[in-house]
């Protein structure tokens, strides 16, 4: 028979589990709710940034949101000036608290950046500042005496140059820089090499063409060479990221446009640490639209990718992990609770990774978070994969000198802070449904309990059982009905996907036991010789033969024994010989078996 039903019942025992939670999880506040970056702070807690808002995001106010190892809230708040607000990037300062870059609007559209630092304990401000001139600053670099904090500097509506600021500790100005030629200059993510030299990635455009760009500061913010470019031929090529390799190398990621299919594309590239190009790669997506949301350098000549695209033409969301070779060790797809899907940041956690993004269903936005293992796995939600190829590139290189510009300065400011709720959604998460039965293997019509070691809330078990049915009085206890085995498959379903585990327990394959010695002395132990059957038999006929060939026992009766005793007299210690015949349900079906050995008589 089969036998199916939802379960909730039967012997539950705790889970031992991993060392760090693995999900994906969406968070929602208002119509529009972005996530941009994040941080890993001691104890497992993450720190998520970016902003919220009603439908019309021009009022969007700065949001940050902690978070426990688990993604539960540990507070949520907003920080407003009055103007649009978002936080783009995010950083563990020296002292504990939490660094914070962000852009500031005016009702006009003028950009101000800002920076500020917050006490992760309860999300207070410790200080804010503002830049004066218009200008925007969207990534912050550790050094070895501080923080550089990289964007773009508004020279005029057509014009942008690079911009690079040293902050210490207290957000004080040490130093910055302002440089480009005619056209568009932003700075992305820098490095510091050991000798304290700050490499950045970053990009020029002109005229609807864009290159990836690399310049190179001392520590005290001077340029001790030209800003090299690299360009895909006539594409837009951008570079935001970069990360050091072992070699000295340096390797630079971000994405490429311009191809015979119109469609965007991942990039990545290595140069030494003067900006000599050495290798070049794009990544693919057919018919689809992708580039570099982040870069996290690792050991070993490692590195982790986010990849993606804003919806509606973009990919799902993406991360790969590549060596210094630019060969992809593994890929993985992650969805939230909308249609489209990014990740903007990805930071190490435990033995995995966690990264932060936005999830898209229509016109609205949710945070999402996902939490990965060391391969990036978040759970059980039916992985896709990406499609990902990689192609072999040869950008051209140029160079030029920059114009610098002076004129950068920063006044302290004021914000509110209020709290504020967001609703959790559990999109993914490790699908557990290990069970253990007592026994494996029965007699026919015997029964067992199964324990189930998993029971995750949320997640809908069922459990089928082939060849046994349940037991009217203990729920916990199943019973052999028929065939030669029994079947318990234990399947559980979480966001439309499925997982099972599948165990048996064999009837009748108890094995027959044949003692080698007995003692007939009447003390109640040991006086009979007799085969041991765990199973009923059917038919047993077992004789014993003294060690001349005499018959000295015989019995039909499977329950029957030899007492040691022939024609009422006590047979001498010795070694005798015995044969059995019988025939019994094995495995289901009814089967002979012939056994013979030596069994020694003990007085």
């Amino acid at each position: 028979m089969k036998y199916t039903k939802l379960i909730c019942w039967l012997i539950l025992l705790p889970f031992g589990g991993a060392s760090q939670e693995l999900f994906i999880k969406t968070y929602d506040r208002f119509f529009t709710d972005r996530t941009n970056t994040l941080e890993v702070l001691p104890g497992g807690r993450i720190a998520t940034a970016g902003a919220t808002a009603l439908q019309n995001s021009s009022l969007a106010d700065m949001l940050i949101h902690l978070l426990n190892e688990k993604g539960e809230t540990v507070w949520a708040k907003t920080y407003s000036n009055g103007q649009r607000t978002e936080a783009l990037d995010m950083l563990r300062a020296s002292d504990g608290n939490l660094l914070v870059v962000y852009d500031a609007f005016s009702a006009n559209g003028t950009a101000k950046a800002g920076w500020m630092k917050v006490n992760p304990a309860n999300g207070a401000v410790v200080w804010a500042k503002t830049a004066v001139p218009s200008c925007r600053l969207q990534k912050i670099t550790r050094l070895a005496d501080g923080y550089l904090l990289t964007g773009d500097f508004v020279i005029s509506s057509i014009d942008r140059d690079a911009l690079a600021v040293k902050i210490n500790d207290n957000g004080d100005v040490l130093w910055y820089k302002i440089f480009g030629e005619p056209g568009y200059e932003q700075l992305g993510k820098c490095w510091q090499d050991p000798l304290g030299f700050i490499h950045c990635s970053g990009y020029h455009i002109e005229l609807n063409e864009s290159q990836g760009i690399y310049a190179k500061f001392t520590s005290a913010g001077d340029m001790p060479g030209a800003v090299q470019r690299y360009s895909i031929g006539e594409n837009t090529d951008l570079l935001s990221y970069i990360a050091p390799l072992e070699n000295g190398d340096l390797f630079f990621a971000g994405n490429s446009q311009g191809f015979d299919d119109d469609f965007a594309r991942a990039w990545t590239l290595t140069t030494d640490r003067d900006g000599n190009l050495k290798t070049s790669f794009t990544y693919k997506i057919e018919d689809r639209h992708i580039g570099v949301t982040d870069l996290l350098g690792l050991p070993d000549n490692e590195l982790v990718l986010t990849l993606g695209r804003p919806a509606p033409s973009g990919t799902p969301a993406v991360m790969i992990k590549i060596n210094g070779a630019h060969d992809m060790l593994w890929q993985n797809t992650y969805k939230g609770d909308g249609t489209g899907n990014i990740l903007w940041q990805v930071k190490p956690q435990g033995d995995g990774f966690t990264a932060a993004g936005t999830s898209t269903s229509g016109n609205q936005t949710n945070f999402m978070l996902v939490q990965t293992d060391r391969e990036g796995r978040a759970g059980d939600c039916c992985p896709t994969p990406s499609g990902l190829v990689r192609i072999e590139v040869m950008p051209e290189q140029t160079a030029f000198v920059p114009d610098e510009t002076i004129g950068f300065t920063a006044q302290s400011t004021t914000l509110t802070v209020s709290d504020v709720t967001l609703i959790a959604n559990t999109v993914c998460q490790p699908i557990r449904l290990g069970f253990s039965l007592a026994d494996s293997t029965l007699c026919p019509g015997e029964c067992t309990e199964i324990t189930l070691l998993d029971d995750t809330p949320g997640i809908e078990y069922t459990l089928e059982i082939e060849g046994a049915e349940e037991d009217s009085i203990n729920a916990a206890r199943i019973c052999h009905t028929e065939g030669p085995r029994i079947v318990v498959t234990r399947t559980a379903t979480f966001n439309g996907c499925s997982k099972e585990e599948s165990k048996e327990i064999e009837i009748g394959a108890k094995e027959d036991l044949f003692p080698n010695a007995f003692s007939p002395n009447g003390d109640g132990a040991n006086d009979l010789f007799r085969p041991l059957y765990p199973c009923e038999v059917i038919f047993s006929n077992l004789k014993v033969y003294s060690r001349w060939g005499a018959l000295v026992f015989e019995t039909n009766d499977p329950d029957a024994g030899w007492d040691g005793r022939f024609n009422d007299l006590e047979a001498p210690s010795d070694v005798y010989v015995w044969r059995v015949e019988y025939e019994a349900i094995r495995s289901g079906a009814q089967q002979k078996f012939t056994k013979s050995g030596g069994v020694t008589l003990l007085r």
